[in-house]
């Protein structure tokens, strides 16, 4: 449902809402890393404070995000990650007063519509998916509804920023050029196996390069934790199932599938909207007919004034309950099969009704049906008392900080151990990345605390704690002493090869032409009409980049020809220099090509003067933060 909501809330705020709403911590608090001395806050913005526990909700739902996106690793520091959200809720919290304090204002008509949008279904807004909705997300109605009015003023202040953005005609013009410029370019590669000399890096050199990059070469910090968990499938193996539910929720089962029965109906329909009795006179004598034997489908095809149906000989194909007005479908339920009703007035006309046949969903047996019911049964006790046992798991590990004891003693679990695992790895348990990010947070490892309760999925939670700590230590030398030696080849075999592209590129600056310079070890490609774009002609993305960045008034003009050249470090290892050779300009540019200029200079400009504003607001806000809540 969280991804639903998010899914629906767009623009260039969506992301923040989500972070901001978050999902419920439903059965227990967040971790408590702050002592009673410190501030119980993230931060201040303008004397409004940012609370803990929503900045916490907000890096536990980024976390998760980028693990998901990362294939299960966290791709960036945890500092860094908390660095980020801390900004991201303090830019909110800023532009959300800036708005107020500037007159936007959503009106509840405005916000009506855009909740009604959200969540409507075939047309009709659906008040239970929208109270279920926010509800999922750990929302009161009235929260949602002033997030998303703070979203929806937001999006007034961009809309406002995007209006005052202009481009000059000149400015498209010459960016259009820019973009449909190609260069001839000349790269020569050095083969660094050619140009490497390097021979085995002596035991000192080696030395030397462990000590100056002792970080590179460390064991990483590692724990093992013991832990108890509460899952809802061990749980289920002591339930006993009530016979009494079997047999009503069965009994219930027969009723609703009696319900679903469909019957095949074909009807004659005859328009009373322009002479009433006339039509009456026509039916009746259509049911005489009938009366007599007549054939219902011939006399559908040439009387019937539904001409959708009429075609077909007046069959409406299977009609379930609900489908048709009252009147028709009371008479067509009262039908047995192969009768013709009498006549049947609706707002329509009048109808002549024949039941051809009746279907429906067959019942299942009770012996078939009952494992069914017994594990929804099963489920909805397990459901109630995983959730009592998750909050007393809460609150008695919480209350009872220095072991897991008393949690044992009172819910009966077993606390189990962990190899070793580290902040990125771990096995069992500790392959969620839940489970290691709070080994190593600071109330667990530092602090020597149990955990809070770990929701790993909606029927599994754990509470640990960390039994052994093995800080990071460096790797001894002889272990990565080869490694080390293979990496000082490389590096000095790096050195000689651009040593000699070097010596090279200065005579080309000098005014030597490249062709000439031709020699043992490096080999040289002419490229020509060279796009930006087109990295497959380039080789190297590295040759493209450098192809568009060297400067254009050395390549024309100069006297002696001065051309400007640039060496460059390939992903084969090679080493490359680039010349360019000439700029290839174009004269008329399509006017669908400004047109996407246009539109995208616009859109740089829109987000320059966002950014321009946030920062003024920025400079004249008054920001306090709790820098331990990064650490």
């Amino acid at each position: 449902m969280l991804q639903a909501i998010n899914d629906r809330i767009k623009g260039w705020l969506g992301i923040a809402i989500v972070i901001l709403i978050g999902l419920p911590f439903a059965l227990w608090g967040i971790q408590s890393y702050l002592d009673d001395t410190g501030p119980q806050y993230a931060a201040k913005v303008n004397g409004t404070e940012i609370s803990a526990q929503e900045f916490e909700r907000s890096v536990s739902m980024q976390r998760q995000a980028l693990v998901r996106q990362s294939g299960g690793k966290l791709p960036m520091e945890e500092s860094a990650l908390r660095q980020r959200t801390l900004s991201q809720l303090i830019n909110q919290r800023l532009l959300e007063e800036t708005t107020y304090n500037n007159g936007y204002r959503i009106s509840n008509t405005v916000l009506s519509e855009r909740i009604r949008q959200q969540f409507t279904v075939d047309g009709v807004f659906d008040r239970e998916r929208f109270e279920m909705g926010v509800a999922s997300i750990g929302m009161s109605i009235p929260g949602y509804e002033q997030a998303l009015r703070n979203e929806l003023r937001l999006q007034q202040m961009q809309t406002a920023i995007s209006n005052t953005a202009f481009v000059t005609k000149h400015e498209v013009e010459e960016l259009a050029r820019l973009d449909q410029q190609t260069r001839d370019i000349s790269v020569a590669t050095f083969n660094v196996e050619h140009f490497s000399t390097a021979a085995k890096p002596a035991a000192e050199e080696i030395q030397q390069y462990y000590e100056d990059n002792s970080q590179r070469f460390m064991m990483p910090e590692k724990v093992r934790i013991d832990y108890v968990e509460i899952t809802a499938d061990s749980l289920a193996e002591g339930i006993a199932v009530d016979e009494e539910q079997v047999k009503k929720m069965y009994d219930d089962y027969v009723a609703v599938i009696s319900k679903r029965e469909e019957r095949r109906a074909s009807h004659i329909l005859i328009n009373t909207s322009e002479d009433k009795a006339a039509a009456k006179i026509e039916i009746e004598a259509l049911k005489k007919e009938l009366d007599n034997g007549a054939d219902f489908s011939d006399l559908a095809k040439k009387n019937s004034q539904d001409t959708a149906s009429a075609v077909n000989g007046g069959d409406l194909d299977w009609v379930a309950i609900g489908e048709m007005v009252k009147p028709f479908e009371q008479a067509l339920f009262e039908l047995k099969k192969g009768e013709i009703s009498g006549i049947v007035e609706t707002q329509f006309g009048y109808h002549l009704i024949k039941l051809a046949d009746v279907r429906s969903e067959a019942v299942q047996p009770l012996a078939i049906k009952r494992y069914e019911f017994e594990d929804e049964l099963k489920a909805d006790s397990v459901a109630s008392i995983f959730y009592d046992l998750s909050e007393r798991l809460a609150s008695i590990a919480y209350e009872n900080p220095d072991n897991l004891d008393l949690v044992v003693e009172d819910l009966g679990l077993k606390i189990q151990s962990s190899d070793y695992i580290t902040r990125s790895d771990g096995e069992g348990i500790a392959k969620d990345n839940k489970v290691r990010t709070t080994a190593f947070s600071a109330a667990v490892l530092d602090e020597g605390g149990n955990s809070d309760v770990i929701e790993l999925s909606p029927t599994h939670v754990v509470v640990l704690r960390v039994s052994e700590h093995i800080p990071a230590k460096p790797v001894p030398l002889q272990e990565v002493s080869s490694r080390i030696e293979n990496i000082l080849k490389v590096e000095n075999g790096h050195k000689q090869t651009m040593a000699a592209a070097l010596e090279i590129k200065a005579k080309i600056e000098a005014g030597e032409p490249l062709e000439s310079l031709k020699g043992d070890g490096f080999s040289v490609e002419i490229i020509t009409t060279l796009s930006r774009i087109d990295v497959a002609k380039a080789g190297d993305p590295s040759i493209l980049q450098i192809a568009f960045a060297l400067p254009v008034s050395q390549a024309e003009g100069a006297t002696p020809a001065k051309k400007a050249v640039k060496e460059i470090d390939l992903m084969s290892g090679d080493v490359a220099l680039v010349v360019l050779d000439k700029v290839n300009s174009v004269d008329e540019i399509a006017q669908d090509k400004l047109e996407i200029v246009k539109s995208q200079v616009l859109r740089d400009n829109v987000l320059r003067d966002y950014s321009s504003a946030l920062l003024a607001i920025k400079d004249n806000a008054e920001i306090e933060t709790n820098k331990r809540v990064i650490e």
